[in-house]
């Protein structure tokens, strides 16, 4: 058998070299199936609440709500009673989720957010948040906006929510609420 200068079998190099070249091309391989499938999304027949309070995850049947959509549709956007401003209706919202009437928090969600999960589960998704409080933060005016700041007190800690409100032929009307930082 022949040595090379190292001291090696000849063989033993381009042994070596042909495997690092196998394992290139699988990773490469690897790589085109993970950006390829990337695009796909799988839809599971389970609904997972993430409960606040306990830190722990419970699981039901039935398919988690599909993602809202986000986009403000004045037509179908829900409407503030008369007389009744941004403030109040946050106020509104929180003291029937306090109370545990979660209909009536869920009448008064963007209709975005009723598109995406029903009164139900929504219902359900909040008894377990444990919400004990609530504090209205301040009220800006953006454009044609005014967005009103609150925080919700959990035991797993305070989350302030961003609800924005415009007014549409003289009423004013929910146009979006996302949890701050998260946009959702």
């Amino acid at each position: 058998m022949e040595e090379s200068e190292t001291g090696r079998p000849g063989g033993m190099n381009k042994g070596v070299v042909a495997l690092l070249g196998v394992i290139v091309v699988l990773l490469v391989v690897i790589v085109a199936i993970i950006l390829t499938q990337g695009d796909k999304t799988t839809t599971t027949n389970t609904a997972t609440t993430e409960t606040t309070a306990t830190g722990s995850t419970t699981t039901s049947g039935g398919a988690m709500p599909p993602a809202a959509t986000g986009v403000f549709d004045p037509t179908t956007a829900t409407r503030l009673g008369k007389g009744v401003t941004p403030e109040q209706h946050v106020e509104t919202y929180f003291k029937a989720v306090i109370a545990g009437d979660y209909t009536k928090a869920y009448d008064l969600l963007p209709a975005d957010k009723k598109a995406a999960q029903d009164a139900e589960s929504f219902g359900q998704q909040l008894a377990g948040y444990g919400i004990t409080a609530y504090k209205l933060g301040k009220t800006t005016t953006s454009g044609d906006d005014t967005i009103v700041n609150a925080t919700a007190t959990m035991p797993g800690g305070d989350f302030e929510y961003v609800w924005t409100f415009t007014k549409v032929d003289g009423e004013w009307v929910v146009k979006s609420r996302e949890l701050a930082g998260m946009g959702q």
